[in-house]
């Protein structure tokens, strides 16, 4: 079985410095796989590289074995759908303007012509599965907490059917019940779903719950764990 991604000797500039270099690693449908590091390591630039929301300055990026890297335009945002990142800020994403059923439902109305309450109609097993209530997306973004947005957010993610999501500190603005919450609903719909992701923290703690294997970034250096290798280097720094 070929790998959903396939990341091939990634390289970032800025500058004369490297933001990384020689990022190399696969990843299967169904798998998560971590990206760690201290703030300002690059983690965050890497999931963007990942997408290609970022251009990269050399290596390539293989999805479903086709290499997107070179692609440009139209045939580039033909596979962006199956390609989705969860931000760690989504209240960045929403017009303050628009009731949430505008911002979530857009896509699919876009895509297949709908009405929009049509397809929310469609939408309501997801909007029960991530525990919100159908009179909430009638709200502005400024009206929900962040953990609701954030949830809400996962509802115009997961409707696109993607293979493969990013996810950049997802839980990090978030109390930390909410945190617990949200985790375990990604890990839920990561299953059911059987969707590949790339889950991007700081946090040692939110990597063992979260990931199969962990990438971490250090001064551009990248260097992919197993859980026990990565736990012992989590171990060493807190000494």
């Amino acid at each position: 079985m070929q790998p959903l991604l396939r990341v091939e000797r990634l390289h970032k500039t800025y500058g004369h410095g490297d933001i990384f270099r020689d990022v190399s690693f696969t990843l299967d449908a169904g798998e998560t796989i971590g990206l760690f590091g201290m703030s300002g390591s690059g983690k965050s630039t890497l999931g963007r590289c990942l997408l290609l929301l970022e251009r990269l300055s050399g290596g390539k990026v293989f999805f479903e074995e086709i290499e997107i890297s070179r692609l440009r335009g139209r045939r580039l945002e033909a596979i962006r759908p199956g390609m989705q990142m969860i931000f760690q800020h989504p209240e960045v994403s929403l017009d303050p303007r628009m009731r949430l059923i505008e911002s979530v439902t857009e896509p699919l109305v876009y895509h297949r012509g709908q009405e929009r309450e049509e397809v929310f109609e469609e939408l309501q097993p997801l909007v029960e599965a991530v525990g919100l209530r159908p009179d909430q997306f009638y709200s502005y973004p400024n009206q929900l907490s962040g953990g609701e947005i954030q949830r809400a957010m996962m509802v115009k993610i997961y409707s696109l059917s993607p293979k493969l999501i990013v996810a950049d500190e997802p839980t990090s603005m978030l109390d930390m019940s909410v945190q617990a919450q949200v985790l375990s609903l990604m890990k839920d719909l990561q299953r059911k779903n059987n969707t590949a992701s790339v889950f991007i923290s700081h946090d040692p703690e939110v990597m063992r719950v979260m990931c199969d294997r962990v990438g971490v970034l250090s001064k551009g250096a990248f260097t992919l764990l197993d859980m026990d290798a990565f736990s012992g280097y989590a171990d060493g720094l807190r000494q």
